[in-house]
């Protein structure tokens, strides 16, 4: 019994660090992402102070979009992996 509480306490964990990680760390990302972009376009602020354009910020926002991106889709063709062996015939190595 000691050994079956260990599992699911083991189990609990895994999927509440992944639901974490999914959940609350992708839409962190693409906050960072927008507040990058934002200082990477430039502009005038409300106070009248213009700011230059910051083209490393752009770059890492679109590098940061891409990663969200990607896990997105290996997201998405994670769970259409048996969809998409039964109907095309394409088994992903997932």
């Amino acid at each position: 019994m000691s050994e079956e509480f260990i599992e699911i306490i083991t189990g609990t964990l895994k999927v509440l660090g992944v639901g974490l990680l999914l959940g609350a760390g992708l839409p962190l990302l693409f906050s960072l992402g927008i507040k990058l972009q934002d200082r990477g376009e430039g502009g005038v602020e409300r106070d009248g102070t213009v700011i230059a354009a910051n083209p490393a910020a752009r770059v890492g926002a679109w590098a940061i979009f891409a990663v969200v991106a990607l896990v997105i889709l290996y997201g998405l063709l994670f769970i259409t992996k048996g969809s998409i062996d039964h109907y095309l015939g394409i088994q992903l190595p997932l």
